[in-house]
């Protein structure tokens, strides 16, 4: 998994203080973003909606400060085809048409790539996390229930 103590879950509580913005998700686990900063006023928003229609998110938090760090939004995919190219995988999601890839040197490569082939065969929908920047994949989770 990628370093910030990754969180995928549904946002349970969104809540506006005079100096931050509490989120707290519903397997408990909370965290802060700070309302001066712009691109945290933005993600609360993000958050807010994600909240309101059940849709999971993925954040990355400080584990210093608490503070979300990172914020992605996961996608449900079946998987369909997995193939080795050299140390990374290369996965085919239903119904998309990029190329998607599992670096080798991402950390938790082993539990990633077994629940990437665990879906495959078992045909089962899972959340899909990719990076922004390389569309990797940097995480994969079961479906949550709403």
């Amino acid at each position: 998994m990628p370093p910030g103590n990754p969180v995928v879950d549904l946002v349970d509580e969104i809540a506006t203080e005079p100096a931050r913005i509490r989120v707290r998700f519903r397997q408990g686990k909370e965290a802060l973003l700070d309302p001066a900063v712009p691109r945290d006023k933005v993600w609360a928003e993000v958050l807010e909606w994600l909240q309101q229609n059940r849709r999971p998110a993925y954040v990355e938090i400080d584990p210093d400060t608490h503070h979300i760090t990172s914020l992605l939004l996961p996608q449900p995919f079946r998987v369909r085809g997995i193939r080795q190219v050299g140390r990374d995988l290369r996965v085919e999601l239903e119904v998309s048409h990029a190329v998607h890839y599992v670096r080798a040197n991402l950390p938790g490569f082993d539990q990633i790539a077994a629940r990437l082939r665990a879906a495959l065969a078992q045909e089962e929908e899972v959340l899909v996390t990719q990076s922004l920047d390389t569309s990797a994949i940097i995480d994969v989770h079961s479906l949550l229930t709403p």
